[in-house]
Formats: C-alpha cells, structure tokens, sequence
C-alpha cells in the first residue's frame, strides 16, 4: 500500500507517466492551470477530471489559487490569467465542483493546497468561525464547508505574497507556515521547491510538493509502515 503526492500541474501533463494502478490513493494538490503557454492545459484539466471520475476514491482532486480564480469569480484575480480559456474553465469547474476539495485527512495527515498556519485560525476565529477543540480531522471538515460556502477567508493573501491579510490555505507562504506553524502534519504545494522537502515542526511537520518545475521526484507515503519516502518516476519533458 502506498499513496503519492502530485504537487501543482499548472497544465503540465507528465502527471500521465505516473503508473496510478500502483498506488492506493493519488492526491493532486491543486493549481491545474495557468501554465506556460504552449501547453495544452485545457486538454490536461478535461483528462485529470476524467480520471477522477473513473477512480472517485483513489483520486483526491485539492483546489488551489489558480483554480479559484475561475471557479469563483468572472474576472481576473492573479497576475497570470488565461483568458481564453477562462470559459471553459469556469464552466469545467461549475459542472465539476463536486470533484474538487479543499482539504483531505487521512492516517494524521493534512493535505491542503497552501497549508494553514495558526495565525490564519486566529484571524478567522476574530471573524466569528468557530475552531474550538481542533483537530486535523475536523478542519478538513470546516474547510470543506467553507469551500462549499465560498467564504471570501479562504482567498486571504499576505504580506509575503503582496497582500494585506493572513496568507490562507490557498495562499499561505513558506514563511507563514515556518514561523506560524499550526500543529499539524502537513503535506501542501502552491511553493515552489527543487525537490520534495520536509521541515519537522514541535508540533507537526511539512512536506512541500510543487517540484515538478525541477524534478521528478514525489513524495509517496506507505502507511503500513508509517513512512514517507521520495520517489523518483521517468516523467516526461512537458
């Protein structure tokens, strides 16, 4: 038994190289789009919602920065915006929205696209969201729903990455989660890294994924033995 992590795609579609019948889950963490021009990233999103629907339990789709923007809103949001595209993935994410999660939980394991920091669940908590008594288990939860309740939060963007706010789990910073961590383990994407890399916490750890820029290492958890280890897969160049 074991599970792998697919840091942020951004229409990249050498995610095809991974053999997925070797794995018992396969957890995307989000950011389909908004890729590098000549890729066709349209294609890519149909084939990864695809592939979600013909393996609902294995497959964990995160939804990340890149991805709200259009499935949220009707207009630009981030400095790289696809606009034509922008239909078919507003469109693409509507009539799959069921697919898409913010947050999943498994074996004391916190997946989320940015991760969450304890500052952000203070700011949250000073606009009347209830964290009392939490777990890993029951955020995922509370985050869901608030995905489901398209709660404006969950966009908050700081300082570290040209906002005014507390960086949320769509947007929290490398720096946000070192020096605010929440005491979780936590596997994310959405920062940038040369490989797989693991910062162990007090209370928890992190694990960062958005490599396949620079290798095509993934992190892959074996939970029979409680162990995580990097992996290497012959991926294509896309």
């Amino acid at each position: 038994m074991k599970w792998i992590t697919i840091g942020d795609v951004h229409g990249r579609d050498n995610w095809k190289s991974i053999d997925i019948t070797q794995y018992d889950k396969v957890i995307f963490m989000g950011d389909y789009v908004d890729g590098r021009e000549e890729l066709d990233e349209l294609t890519n999103l149909i084939e990864i919602i695809e592939l979600k629907k013909a393996n609902l339990e294995k497959v964990i789709l995160l939804i990340g920065n890149h991805d709200i923007q259009y499935h949220w809103y009707t207009s630009k949001r981030l400095r790289i915006y696809k606009e034509k595209y922008a239909l078919d993935y507003q469109r693409l994410f509507k009539e799959n929205e069921e697919l898409f999660q913010l947050a999943y939980y498994a074996h004391e394991h916190l997946w989320v696209h940015a991760g969450i920091t304890t500052r952000w669940i203070q700011y949250m908590e000073t606009y009347g969201h209830d964290f009392k008594e939490l777990t890993s288990e029951n955020l995922v939860a509370i985050l869901n729903q608030l995905l489901t309740e398209r709660c404006k939060d969950l966009f908050s963007v700081g300082k570290a990455r040209g906002g005014n706010d507390v960086g949320g789990p769509l947007w929290a910073d490398v720096s946000e989660l070192r020096s605010s961590p929440a005491p979780f383990h936590q596997i994310v994407g959405h920062n940038k890294m040369i490989e797989p890399t693991q910062f162990d916490l007090e209370l928890g750890s992190l694990r960062f994924a958005d490599c396949l820029t620079h290798c095509n290492q993934f992190w892959v958890y074996h939970p029979k033995e409680l162990a995580w280890k990097k992996e290497i897969i012959n991926i294509g160049n896309k």
